[in-house]
């Protein structure tokens, strides 16, 4: 039987989610509410609701979206028009992903005209 902790510490989450240190640091700074501080604010303390947003943050981001994007979609998860917002933020990602789409069409383009300017 395994028992489950309240707390865990930053080399602790990093073991479980398989990420850097330095990068749920730096996450951490970018999103203040993602962890936990001691009282001298060195020590970094995180709970299971802290390790569930570095999980989708890092889904997020594996998926090749933006980090603000990231940061945007997990912060406005736990606001209380999480709904709305979550409908919002995924026609965001909608749209993001539609942009790139049309951003590789436009460098297709781009790079089929040089090809032809260069032949003649």
């Amino acid at each position: 039987m395994q028992i489950k902790k309240t707390y865990y510490s930053i080399s602790e989450v990093s073991k479980i989610l398989d990420i850097p240190e330095h990068t749920i640091r730096f996450w951490e700074s970018k999103l203040p509410d993602l962890s936990l501080r001691s009282q001298k604010g060195k020590t970094r303390f995180f709970n299971e609701k802290h390790i569930s947003m570095l999980s989708k943050i890092n889904n997020l981001l594996k998926n090749n979206d933006s980090l603000s994007l990231a940061f945007e979609l997990v912060s406005k998860k736990n606001s209380k028009k999480s709904s709305l917002n979550l409908n919002n933020l995924s026609k965001k990602v909608v749209e993001s992903n539609q942009s790139k789409h049309k951003i590789n069409q436009i460098r297709t383009i781009a790079n089929n005209l040089k090809t032809l300017i260069i032949e003649k």
